[in-house]
């Protein structure tokens, strides 16, 4: 039997900022920035599960599928990089 890594799990830090800014509801409860947004922003990458709530901690938790994981990995993070910059008022 030969088993196959196909999916790897990540986070990465999150400034106060950051998660301060995620973590926004409108008033009647609903998120801000909800996962679809960030997800719309990663296709076609296969990345899935993204995570910032804040039980999470300070970390964005995310899952990398695929056969070439560190390149997926290595994308998502440039897209994570520039919205996350954005974020804080930074552009890039």
């Amino acid at each position: 039997m030969k088993a196959e890594v196909v999916s790897v799990r990540y986070r990465i830090p999150l400034t106060g900022v950051q998660a301060e800014k995620l973590r926004r509801t409108w008033p009647n409860g609903e998120p801000f920035y909800p996962y679809e947004k960030m997800e719309r922003y990663l296709e076609p990458l296969l990345v899935e599960d993204l995570n910032w709530h804040h039980y999470s901690g300070d970390y964005l938790y995310f899952t990398v599928y695929g056969g070439d994981i560190e390149a997926t990995l290595a994308d998502a993070l440039k897209v994570f990089e520039e919205r996350l910059a954005l974020l804080e008022g930074k552009r890039r």
